[in-house]
């Protein structure tokens, strides 16, 4: 069930995140909720599910749009791994820790996509795509995480709950 759930989200926030979030769009850069779902899903999770949500994410958007194939796979499995690994043992009602983290991770894989970039391409102006993408998509997408992680908390304990009492009927 969990499986399925999960899908359903990645699948929708692809939805969300090519059809409406162009539309709210600020000087030209929109959040990446798909980051957003994989770290908050991490931070809940922990590294080894991080890791495979994040892949996930990642392949659907090279399958769908990505500019290089299996590039966000890559990213998607780093940040989830990353971000799942030290965060085994904390409270998951916390909401300002998934906040910092989300804030690092984007600005490390937004830094990452830019440099893979400029290995495929041979082309950056660094500071310019400082100044008007890699910080501006940080903090648009720091923006989202507080709904994004209190959404997946909500989704998490009714799945957590779901598993406990179908795992209490069959011992």
């Amino acid at each position: 069930m969990r499986v399925l759930i999960m899908a359903l989200i990645i699948f929708l926030n692809y939805l969300l995140q090519s059809t409406l979030l162009p539309s709210a769009a600020v000087f030209g850069v929109t959040p990446d909720t798909a980051l957003a779902f994989i770290v908050s899903y991490a931070v809940m999770r922990g590294d080894v599910e991080g890791a495979a949500f994040g892949f996930a994410a990642g392949l659907t958007q090279d399958v769908f749009g990505g500019y290089f194939v299996g590039l966000y796979a890559l990213l998607g499995l780093v940040a989830g791994y990353f971000c799942g690994k030290p965060f085994k043992d904390f409270f998951k009602d916390n909401f300002f820790l998934p906040f910092l983290v989300v804030f690092f991770a984007s600005f490390a894989y937004q830094f990452m996509f830019y440099c893979a970039a400029f290995l495929f391409t041979g082309r950056a102006d660094f500071p310019y795509l400082f100044a008007t993408i890699i910080l501006p998509k940080t903090i648009y997408t720091v923006s989202v995480s507080v709904p994004v992680y209190a959404l997946l908390y909500l989704i998490n304990s009714r799945l957590e709950t779901y598993e406990k009492n179908r795992r209490s009927l069959f011992e």
